[in-house]
């Protein structure tokens, strides 16, 4: 068997006869991929490290789904930090009205609370009108199938004209999307702040 040869780009070890085709780089560097796969592998390498943001917010999911009951047990800090991350999963996946027709709407007023506490401002505005377009000026329901009936349906139609209320819907979550606030460095900083995250935190070696 012919011996390898080293890429000249990145060292990786190619067959001569692919060095002879690719005037001496490997495939990813031929094609202008590897940076990108490289990117891919640092990536995964950090995502099977450990992580303590990561492994506080799965104790606290754990924790939440461990009984209907389990929420109102959390700290206050908890159950702030908790309600602002389900509205940032829920806005993000599906907008302002997936996060009030889900059961995380029920966080409503924790994910309020939460944001005046982060001095998440522009994030706030956008919750408490996303609220009044839904609900008017009724308090959303704790209740998820009170909230269903509460709220304006989208039209069975595909091709129909869409409602007002769904167009500044969009726009509200577009608004959202912008991050105006720095929601992520916020949320990060209060774990820091408040202590939360210092028990998963693991001494330096």
């Amino acid at each position: 068997m012919s011996e390898k040869l080293p890429c000249k780009t990145c060292g990786a070890l190619i067959l001569p006869t692919t060095a002879l085709r690719t005037d001496g780089l490997c495939m990813p560097c031929k094609q202008g991929n590897r940076e990108s796969l490289e990117k891919s592998k640092e990536r995964a390498r950090q995502q099977r490290a450990y992580d303590p943001q990561r492994a506080h917010w799965h104790h606290l999911v754990d924790r939440a789904h461990a009984s209907e009951q389990a929420f109102a047990s959390f700290t206050q800090e908890e159950k702030l930090y908790y309600a602002v991350s389900v509205l940032e999963g829920e806005v993000y996946n599906g907008g302002m009205h997936q996060f009030f027709s889900n059961s995380s709407g029920a966080l409503y007023s924790e994910a309020v609370e939460g944001l005046k506490e982060l001095g998440a401002t522009q994030a706030l505005a956008l919750l408490q009108r996303a609220a009044q377009v839904l609900f008017g000026s009724q308090q959303p329901p704790v209740d998820r199938h009170e909230r269903w009936q509460a709220m304006p349906l989208y039209p069975e139609d595909e091709m129909a004209t869409l409602p007002d209320w769904s167009i500044e819907l969009e726009e509200i979550d577009s608004a959202y999307w912008m991050d105006p606030d720095g929601l992520s460095e916020k949320l990060e900083a209060y774990l820091k702040n408040t202590g939360l995250l210092q028990p998963f935190e693991k001494p330096a070696s």
